[in-house]
């Protein structure tokens, strides 16, 4: 096996012990029509409620109080746990996939040009075109964002098996008009072709996932250093037999990871721009040990980008070159046949 990179309670009422005829209910005192049978409830009765009643609910205030506060010491570690604020500029190439109605994040991507991103299968299968949109050149998203690019053509692997460990997770989006390209729009790297991760080696996910099951989307990119796992341990750690295709990252306690919105996002070999795999899926909830994510292997999906950005329809020279390993490669679409 090769190894890759990678309360209230209610109120007691005294029933009446007589053969009474008919009952009517006031101030929680059952009156009963006959002289023998007196109410039960007095006024000490009432005042001895009205005091519980009290003494309950701000108990019940201090329990709030204290909840909140762990809350938030929980959420504010959480976000140390699963990551830190990734600086401007840091990741010029990671973008936002967004809902076009709603304007909501859904998923993650990358540039691979200033016409192309790069993301996950799962992300896009049951999208049209006109249903996604693309926010780029910034960290932070927002529904009113400026910098937004719409989707002409959208390309899912034909292999793509949803049912069966998402194999072939990999998708790409063609935008309708190119992009300009500044500091902080720039393309990612591709590794190159069957240019295996290797295990133990530091990688980065940055995303807008989740903090934490359950939790909030991020409104800043984040991002957290993993290690990538063999073929072998991932699958003995997943207790199934994963594709050659994917890789896993993680960290052995847990606690650090990929979550819900990320997935389509890039994971970086660390201190370089060169995208090693894209977010597929996880154990929920997220970054439960011993579980690591699992990602969509780039390089074993190259030459797929490289022969669709190339015979794609009405694409633009001008966005068909691509950063392969050390090199800027041309492709060129090739003429039409007679």
């Amino acid at each position: 096996m090769r190894e890759k990179l990678m309360v209230a309670t209610r109120g007691q009422t005294h029933r009446a012990t007589s053969r009474a005829k008919s009952t009517h209910k006031t101030g929680g005192c059952d009156l009963v029509q006959q002289k023998d049978i007196k109410c039960q409830h007095t006024q000490r009765t009432a005042n001895e409620t009205q005091t519980n009643m009290w003494r309950g609910l701000l108990i019940l205030l201090c329990c709030c109080c204290c909840l909140a506060s762990c809350l938030e010491d929980q959420l504010q570690d959480s976000k140390i746990v699963n990551g830190t604020v990734a600086a401007k500029g840091e990741f010029p190439y990671a973008v936002s996939l967004r809902r076009s109605k709603s304007g909501h994040h859904s998923c993650g991507g990358t540039l691979l040009n200033a016409g192309w991103v790069l993301t996950a299968a799962h992300c896009v299968r049951s999208a049209n075109p006109q249903d996604v949109n693309v926010q780029y050149g910034s960290n932070i998203i927002a529904r009113n964002a400026t910098q937004l690019a719409m989707v002409q053509a959208i390309f899912v692997h034909p292999g793509y098996e949803p049912q069966n460990k998402h194999f072939n997770d990999i998708a790409l989006l063609q935008l309708q008009q190119p992009l300009i390209l500044d500091a902080l729009v720039q393309p990612v790297r591709l590794p190159n072709a069957e240019q295996m991760t290797l295990a133990n080696s530091s990688v980065v996910l940055a995303g807008w996932g989740l903090n934490a099951t359950g939790g909030v989307v991020q409104q800043q990119l984040m991002k957290v250093q993993l290690q990538a796992f063999s073929d072998q341990d991932c699958s003995n750690l997943h207790q199934v037999q994963l594709h050659a295709t994917q890789l896993c990252a993680g960290v052995p306690e847990g606690g650090k990871g990929q979550c819900s919105g990320d997935s389509g996002g890039p994971l970086l070999l660390a201190g370089s721009d060169t995208q090693v795999g894209i977010v597929s899926w996880s154990i929920k909830p997220c970054t439960r040990p011993p579980y690591p994510g699992v990602f969509t292997e780039v390089s074993a999906y190259v030459d797929w980008i490289v022969a669709t950005v190339a015979t794609a329809p009405n694409n633009d020279p001008a966005t068909s070159q691509l950063w392969i390993g050390e090199l800027i490669v041309a492709r060129v679409p090739p003429p039409l046949v007679a």
